[in-house]
């Protein structure tokens, strides 16, 4: 039961720091809070509502989540480069291999779709 709010509250701050990274704290303006809580909570249940399967979310959370964590995420901090230590060779690796990551996702996501819709699919005869 008190799942749901515990990955709510993170999510809500993580979302609110992505679309706003210089306001003011959520805490203090209402209408913001509101906004996006409202937001958040109808995605989730239209998500809710029209997934068939939790396996079917699975398959696309684990394609996309595997895909960042092992490829995007680290090649984006290295393209950062706060410091100045990265070589243009190192650069351009890193454009290559989120380039390779996003084509790599696209066709997992492409299959997995495929075959939603392939197992759903009613046989015509």
């Amino acid at each position: 039961m008190l799942v749901f709010p515990i990955v709510f509250y993170p999510l809500r701050l993580n979302f609110d720091g992505l679309l706003f990274p210089s306001a003011r704290p959520l805490t203090s303006d209402n209408l913001r809070f509101g906004l996006i809580s409202s937001g958040l909570i109808t995605l989730i249940f239209l998500g809710a509502n029209f997934i068939p399967s939790i396996w079917d979310a699975f398959q696309f959370t684990g394609a996309t989540a595997a895909v960042c964590i092992g490829f995007i995420f680290p090649a984006a901090i290295t393209l950062r480069d706060r410091h100045g230590i990265a070589t243009k060779k190192d650069k351009i690796l890193c454009i290559f291999m989120i380039v390779l990551a996003v084509f790599s996702n696209l066709v997992a996501m492409y299959s997995d779709a495929y075959a939603l819709f392939k197992k759903n699919a009613s046989p015509r005869e």
